[in-house]
């Protein structure tokens, strides 16, 4: 089983309203990301909530889509992440993690990880998109490296297993140059928005 979990926890205080509950295209940014997630080659998805819990939950249609609650959520991101691994069922081969405000990842992506991780180039353990030299989100995790992420600090970005397991790192091209395009204020979300709507009418 691979797993596609998306981060929704957070506080969106840069951004001053709900990152998730923003409008895209006419649906909440999260129903958004879940229609990419189902269209993808991964067996289940897990969603994990915090500030914004009741009204997510009131709000989108969360059919055939794990929820936890992250409790903790004020830790950060890591955090967030460390809950859903907590929660991942046993038969989880691998995982991949992508907070709410990259909006501009699309199935392909998804799809050419999930590949290349079933191909286990080089017997890989991160799995990394990459366009034109330029890293980007979601990153998969082989299964083996959930006690070292749960091990982290809360407060400790996750990006340091890249480094520590470096020669275990397969950068897989793509041919999405957004995908580590995210939203932190208003402005960056008029971009992604007006970005997502001209590929759209492309």
């Amino acid at each position: 089983m691979i797993t596609q979990i998306l981060l929704a926890a957070g506080f969106s205080s840069r951004m001053k309203t709900s990152k998730p509950l923003l409008d895209f295209g006419g649906v909440p940014l999260i129903s958004r990301l879940l229609e990419v997630f189902r269209r993808s080659a991964v067996d289940e998805i897990v969603v994990v909530l915090g500030q914004e819990n009741e009204k997510i939950v009131e709000q989108v249609d969360l059919s055939g889509v794990r929820v936890v609650v992250n409790h903790q959520y004020q830790q950060g991101q890591t955090s967030s992440f460390q809950c859903a691994l907590r929660n991942l069922k046993p038969e989880t081969r691998a995982f991949l993690n992508l907070p709410v405000d990259h909006p501009l990842v699309t199935a392909r992506e998804i799809d050419a990880l999930v590949d290349a991780y079933r191909s286990r180039e080089a017997e890989a353990k991160i799995f990394i998109p990459e366009f034109e030299g330029a890293a980007g989100r979601p990153v998969l995790f082989d299964h083996s490296l959930a006690p070292e992420i749960l091990a982290l600090n809360p407060e400790e970005p996750v990006h340091g297993t890249f480094k520590k397991y470096a020669r275990g790192v397969s950068r897989v091209p793509v041919e999405n140059p957004y995908i580590m395009k995210d939203m932190d204020t208003p402005e960056d979300y008029r971009d992604c928005l007006a970005l997502w709507e001209e590929r759209k009418s492309g």
